[in-house]
């Protein structure tokens, strides 16, 4: 249960991504109408394009059998490839999959960084793991030290011709 609630998640962050024409049109119109028995059919063709939101699609509909047979090997392929073009969802997909071991060897490690980076790539499945796990999503930032600047006055006591001197 907790699985499919993911893949509905993840399948309503996808929503918010632009639409496009041609094979992403029937992908897309899929994923707006929340069949997800539809969803790997109707978005294979654009996957097989090289259409990394429909990559993501491919491999969560292999990973959870919903629309077609099981197969997280094969989704993992998916996952890689929307991944390899440093497609958020992609990388936290591939993530996940690293460090539960869910068709390919599980390393913790190296599924956790590509997790952060799918956070820091805006990715917001990834920054709420990260949250929940209690983790910094991006390192912090050192805080300049201010100037006071009591000067309020127009020139602040200084001549407004730079050739006055």
């Amino acid at each position: 249960m907790i699985r499919l609630m993911s893949v509905v998640l993840s399948l309503s962050t996808l929503l918010l991504q632009p639409v496009q024409a041609g094979p992403m049109a029937a992908c897309d119109n899929v994923i707006r109408s929340g069949s997800e028995t539809w969803a790997y059919k109707n978005c294979l063709p654009a996957a097989e394009d090289g259409t990394p939101k429909a990559q993501v699609v491919v491999g969560m509909a292999l990973m959870t059998g919903v629309g077609v047979l099981k197969n997280p090997e094969l989704a993992v392929v998916w996952f890689r490839r929307a991944a390899d073009q440093n497609y958020p969802a992609g990388l936290y997909q591939l993530g996940l999959a690293k460090i539960a071991g869910m068709g390919i060897a599980q390393d913790e490690s190296a599924g956790m960084a590509l997790i952060q980076k799918a956070a820091t790539a805006g990715d917001p499945e990834a920054k709420g793991f990260l949250t929940e796990l209690g983790m910094p999503q991006e390192p912090e930032k050192p805080q300049r030290k201010r100037i006071k600047n009591d000067c309020v006055g127009v020139g602040c006591g200084r001549p407004l011709d730079p050739f006055s001197r």
